[in-house]
């Protein structure tokens, strides 16, 4: 299959990168400051974790739509405008949230966060591609850990605040801030040129079904990574909530979300070199048994300390899974890469529908920490499919 690119103005590879590394720190922030505020927040809402769990899957099932459909609205609308779009609407979420007072609002909140997160993953991880294609360096492990890094901020700083008698209307307005300055920011910036299929079909509606159906390569990424963020949305939604569970503080609690990510931004920092020398299939491998690991010390440790362990291992375990599998995705289907991020990232964002829902459920009914064997599960799972997955990238090459 051919390729073109379409063209556009003048860029800086430098700028580029820097603004890409901005946006995913921002994500960080967002999503590291909410997972620490939740505990906060749950009680003003009047929800159990059963229905918290269930209200919050209206956000990835919004972004899975977009995920799968905006491919071809997005190329129009061009890649930067709609990054700046998103970030305004996540902007809008956050001031939502901050003045949310019942279930209803909550679930309405979750349309923005659907939206604009959706918007913004399709659009920068396929710019990430583009960047990568142009400048023939592999950085995708590298713009992820700038996640961690917000992440990080966000769990030590929304815990010392919390400490220091903030409430989480004022920090979540901050949030809202950072957006806003962000989504103008990175308005005034060049992207590199966008690369097509010859065809035209990369950025089509549907465009991105169609490769998980047609490609198995991509669909075992798909599922392998997956797993790898079945076990990220865990720590996000459910860390903070366990740790208080086990006694922690509010600034514990938050110290023991940015221990999670510190470790999963040194997993991704150095997860490209075990990539490059030893290949995909034996950095997943790493990952499926760290996950698993962890899930075995949560589920059978009633100890903060332990938890606080555990929640550090499943961090090193989840590092590679989406990041790894976009590049590797790239290399088997050249200039497709607004069809496969869309792909890998909706397939990934299933696990956002499924684990509040499920752990919710299983907590109400048992316990948060009987519910976490869950993660033992999707380890064994990415192991599994880690194996499919080295099957098929062989039948791949040798076609």
């Amino acid at each position: 299959m051919g390729v073109f690119v379409t063209q556009t103005q003048r860029w800086s590879p430098t700028t580029v990168i820097t603004m890409i590394i901005t946006i995913f720190v921002f994500f960080g922030i967002s999503i590291g400051a909410t997972g620490v505020l939740w505990a906060e927040i749950l009680p003003v809402l009047m929800m159990d974790d059963a229905l918290f769990g269930t209200l919050s899957l209206i956000s990835p099932m919004v972004s899975i739509v977009i995920l799968l459909f905006a491919g071809n609205p997005i190329e129009r609308l061009g890649k930067r405008v709609s990054v700046s779009l998103g970030l305004s609407v996540l902007a809008l979420a956050a001031y939502a949230l901050s003045i949310a007072a019942s279930p209803f609002h909550f679930a309405l909140i979750n349309v923005l966060y659907g939206l604009g997160y959706g918007i913004v993953e399709l659009s920068i991880n396929s710019v990430t591609l583009d960047w990568e294609r142009e400048q023939q360096k592999s950085v995708m492990n590298y713009v992820h850990a700038a996640f961690c890094a917000g992440a990080i901020v966000a769990g030590l700083g929304v815990g010392q605040l919390l400490a220091a008698n903030w409430d989480y209307t004022t920090i979540l307005l901050g949030v809202m801030g950072i957006a806003l300055l962000t989504a103008f920011i990175n308005a005034i910036i060049a992207y590199p040129p966008t690369h097509h299929d010859a065809d035209g079909d990369s950025a089509s509606a549907g465009a991105a079904i169609r490769l998980l159906i047609n490609n198995p390569v991509v669909l075992t990424l798909g599922i392998v990574s997956f797993c790898a963020t079945f076990g990220e949305s865990v720590a996000i939604t459910w860390s903070v909530l366990h740790l208080r569970d086990l006694g922690a503080s509010a600034f514990i609690g938050g110290a023991g979300f940015a221990l999670f990510n510190t470790i999963m931004f040194i997993g991704r920092m150095t997860n490209n070199s075990v990539v490059e020398r030893y290949g995909v299939v034996v950095s997943f491998t790493i990952s499926a048994i760290a996950i698993t690991v962890a899930g075995i010390m949560l589920v059978g440790f009633n100890s903060l300390w332990t938890a606080v362990v555990a929640f550090a291992i499943l961090g090193f375990g989840v590092a590679g899974g989406v990041p790894t599998a976009l590049t590797a995705g790239a290399q088997f289907v050249p200039g497709q890469n607004s069809a496969l991020s869309g792909a890998l990232m909706s397939v990934n964002y299933l696990s956002f529908i499924i684990s509040p829902p499920l752990i919710g459920v299983l907590a109400t009914n048992t316990s948060r920490q009987s519910a976490l064997f869950v993660v033992v599960v999707v380890g064994l799972m990415m192991i599994i499919f880690t194996r499919r997955l080295a099957y098929v990238t062989q039948k791949f090459h040798t076609a």
